[in-house]
């Protein structure tokens, strides 16, 4: 059986939020795409299961996890939406606005849609 290994949880703004740590800048110029469409499709997922926290792995090198509370699954998928909207990437824009509005309506007690493409188009 393999051993487990443990890590340690750090918040998010340490590897993503480019204000606290300028080392992010890097970091999301290279693989920004690519993870925050995951945190954002991860969030989604997390909201619909009444998560109380995400817990991810950033990079295999990394020596923490990022940990995102329920309370700031709103603000990272702002931040989202603002790098693919600086990227130009509209396509994903749409998809965390919706993901956005399904979180409101998660809060507000309301059961979210399933086909959300359908209203976009």
């Amino acid at each position: 059986m393999r051993r487990a290994k443990a890590f340690s949880t750090v918040n998010w703004r340490k590897y993503l939020d480019v204000k606290t740590n300028p080392r992010a800048k890097s970091f999301l110029e290279s693989r920004g795409d690519e993870v925050l469409w995951q945190i954002a499709s991860t969030i989604h997922k997390a909201a619909k299961s009444k998560s109380p926290e995400v817990v991810l792995m950033i990079h295999p090198n990394a020596g923490a996890v990022i940990r995102i509370p329920k309370q700031e699954y709103q603000e990272i998928l702002k931040l989202c939406l603002d790098w693919f909207t600086m990227r130009e990437d509209y396509e994903k824009c749409i998809d965390i606005d919706w993901f956005i509005s399904d979180l409101e309506a998660i809060k507000r007690g309301i059961k979210p849609s399933k086909k959300y493409r359908e209203k976009v188009i």
